[in-house]
């Protein structure tokens, strides 16, 4: 997946709407790709070479060596599937591998499937002292013993 900035901007751009504050409303959708590209880790599902599915986050460089999921994304003609729970396992091995102690994320509270899914995996609800962002629903997934 590395390198493949254009491909990443074009899924991001089809998937921009799907999540309750647009990505684009954030951020600029090119440097979010370019910085996803060059920073972070990707893991993808690929049909006829488009991206179908695509969890992007940080495993280095890291703060207390907890990992960050940034995008979690599948297309609307390719729900249900799996894909986003299998990315999601499989950006968590990808930490195994690196020793990293745990892998947060953020979502929203009424993304109720996207909350069960990550509750099935093993993610936990997270409270942290100065919360940045309250209004969301922050997840942790452990690794290692705490």
């Amino acid at each position: 997946m590395k390198n493949n900035t254009e491909k990443i901007e074009k899924f991001l751009r089809l998937v921009d709407k799907d999540f309750p504050v647009p990505l684009s409303c954030k951020q600029d959708l090119s440097q979010l790709a370019r910085k996803l590209c060059e920073k972070g880790t990707l893991c993808a599902r690929e049909e006829n070479g488009e991206i179908v599915a695509l969890v992007a986050g940080y495993t280095d460089n890291l703060e207390n060596n907890i990992a960050y999921i940034s995008v979690v994304a599948t297309r609307k003609d390719a729900r249900g599937k799996g894909y986003a729970r299998a990315l999601v396992c499989e950006f968590i091995d990808i930490c195994r591998e690196k020793g990293i102690d745990a892998v947060h994320l953020y979502t929203v509270h009424s993304n109720t499937s996207a909350v069960k899914m990550y509750n099935s995996i093993g993610f936990m609800e997270w409270v942290v002292e100065d919360e940045p962002r309250k209004n969301d629903l922050h997840l942790i997934y452990c690794l290692g013993e705490k």
